[in-house]
C-alpha cells in the first residue's frame, strides 16, 4: 500500500540529465517509461489509455487572481532567469499525483513535471510545501528536456487539508481549488447507527466549511439499506448539513442517483470526493465516468471497512457537459485540530445563539444561563446539530492539548 510519504518522496526526486535549477536523482528510465522521449504523453502510450479521463486545461477554471499572479511571477522570473527562460513559462494544472512526477495539464497537452529547487528548500512539514492536485502552477517547458519544471504555485481559491497526526500540527493539502466537496457515506453494512452517521458526516462538514468549499452529502450503496434506514440517514444528514445543502442517495449497482450527482458538477467547476476507505468512492466515480477507470476493493464483512484501493490523487473529467471530479485515497480518520472556523461555519445557528450565553466561555454542557441548551430544548435548533457540534468542539479542545507548546494553529 502506498503511503502519503511515498507519493511526496517520489515527487521530490528528479531524473538525471534534467534541466538546471531542478532537483535530480532518478534515472532516465522513468522518463522513457511514463512520458516517452518528449515528456508529453503520446497518443499510443499505455498511460494515455489509463488516463483518458484526465481533464484538459480548458476544463479547469483559472480565476483573475491566478492569472494576475502568473503574470507577476513571470515578470519576476524574467528579471532573475532571463526573458528567454520566462518565455517558456505557461500556466498548468496538476491533475495527477502518484509514485511518479506530477502530471500537469497545460495548453499544449499533458506532461510530467518535476519541481524547481525552491520546493526542495521549503520546510517539508509545511502543508503547502508541494503542489496538490487542482493547483494552478507556472510550469516551464523546455523542448530540450524530457520533463517540465513547476516553478511556482498560484494562489488557491480553496485548499482542502488534513492533519497528519503529529504533535507539530502538520497539515497536508489533498486538493486545491475545489468548488464543492461530496461527502460520501455508505448505507447498510451494520455500522450505520445514528451516532456513527452523525459523527462521520458532521466532522466531514466541518472540514469542508473550513476550506471554503460548498458541501453536499452523497449516500452510496442504497441497495443494501431498507427504506426506513435510508429515511433515517437522510433526516440526520439534512439536519447536519442544513436545509439548503444537497443530500442525495445513490447506488452504482442500480445506477441510482448518478444524474443528480453529475448535476452538482457543472462545467468549469471541480468537485472532490471525500470519504473513508470502503465508502464506495471509486465505485461511484467509475459509475459517473461510465467505465472502470479506478480499481475497487471489497470490504470486510465483520465491520464493513475497506482498504485503500486508490493509491493516486487524480482529477477526472466527467463525460458530457459537466466539470471535473478529484479523487484521493480514502481517509482512515478525519482528525479535527484548529478547525474552529470550520465549526462555526458548519453550525452558524449555534454560534449565533451562543452569543447570548451568560458566560463567555460557556461549554454548553452544564453552565447556568446557556442559550444553546435552551434553544435545543425549545426546538429552535435541532438537538442533532447541538450534539454534533458539542462533541466536535470538545474533541478539538483535547486535540489542541496534544500539540507542542510552541505550535500556533
Amino acid at each position: 500500500m502506498q503511503s502519503d510519504s511515498d507519493v511526496e518522496g517520489a515527487q521530490m526526486r528528479a531524473p538525471s540529465g534534467a534541466a538546471s535549477g531542478v532537483t535530480s536523482g532518478v534515472g532516465e528510465a522513468l522518463a522513457a517509461d511514463v512520458a516517452g522521449e518528449s515528456g508529453t504523453m503520446s497518443p499510443g502510450s499505455s498511460e494515455v489509455e489509463a488516463l483518458r479521463d484526465v481533464p484538459t486545461l480548458a476544463d479547469i477554471r483559472i480565476d483573475d487572481q491566478q492569472m494576475a499572479s502568473f503574470e507577476e511571477f513571470r515578470a519576476t522570473f524574467a528579471a532573475s532567469a532571463g526573458e528567454a527562460a520566462a518565455e517558456r513559462l505557461t500556466l498548468g494544472c496538476v491533475v495527477r499525483l502518484d509514485r511518479g512526477f506530477p502530471l500537469v495539464a497545460h495548453q499544449g497537452g499533458v506532461l510530467r513535471a518535476e519541481h524547481a529547487v525552491a520546493f526542495a528548500k521549503r520546510d517539508r512539514g509545511c502543508g503547502d510545501a508541494l503542489p496538490a492536485i487542482g493547483d494552478i502552477v507556472a510550469v516551464r517547458i523546455d523542448p530540450a528536456h524530457d520533463f517540465g519544471v513547476i516553478e511556482a504555485v498560484m494562489p488557491r481559491r480553496t485548499s482542502f487539508a488534513r492533519w497528519r497526526g503529529k504533535n507539530r500540527g502538520e497539515r497536508q493539502v489533498l486538493a486545491a481549488n475545489v468548488d464543492r466537496i461530496l461527502v460520501v457515506q455508505p448505507l447498510g453494512g451494520g455500522r450505520q447507527t445514528g451516532s456513527f452517521l452523525r459523527d462521520r458526516i458532521a466532522r466531514a462538514l466541518v472540514l469542508v466549511h473550513d476550506c471554503g468549499a460548498e458541501p453536499a452529502v452523497v449516500f452510496t450503496k442504497s441497495d443494501r439499506a431498507s427504506d426506513d434506514e435510508i429515511a433515517d440517514a437522510l433526516r440526520v444528514a439534512q439536519a447536519l448539513a442544513g436545509s439548503e445543502a444537497r443530500v442525495l442517495v445513490s447506488s452504482a449497482t442500480e445506477r441510482e442517483g448518478l444524474a443528480e450527482i453529475r448535476a452538482l458538477v457543472p462545467p468549469h467547476t471541480c468537485a472532490m470526493i471525500l470519504g473513508e476507505s470502503g465508502a464506495g468512492k471509486s465505485t461511484l466515480l467509475n459509475a459517473l465516468l461510465g467505465h472502470d477507470a479506478l480499481t475497487v476493493g471489497a470490504v470486510r464483512e465483520r465491520d464493513d471497512k475497506g482498504r485503500h484501493t486508490t493509491v493516486a490523487r487524480v482529477m477526472c473529467k466527467l463525460p458530457g457537459a459537466y466539470g471535473v471530479i478529484a479523487d484521493a485515497p480514502g481517509l482512515r480518520s478525519m482528525t479535527l485540530l484548529g478547525h474552529e472556523a470550520g465549526l462555526a461555519r458548519a453550525f452558524p445557528d449555534i454560534a449565533q445563539v451562543a452569543e447570548a450565553c451568560r458566560f463567555r466561555d460557556c461549554t454548553h454542557t452544564h453552565e447556568p444561563g446557556c442559550a444553546v441548551r435552551a434553544a435545543g430544548a425549545s426546538g429552535e435548533i435541532d438537538p442533532i446539530r447541538i450534539e454534533a457540534a458539542l462533541a466536535l468542539a470538545s474533541e478539538m479542545r483535547v486535540s489542541a492539548q496534544s500539540l507542542d507548546p510552541d505550535v500556533r494553529l
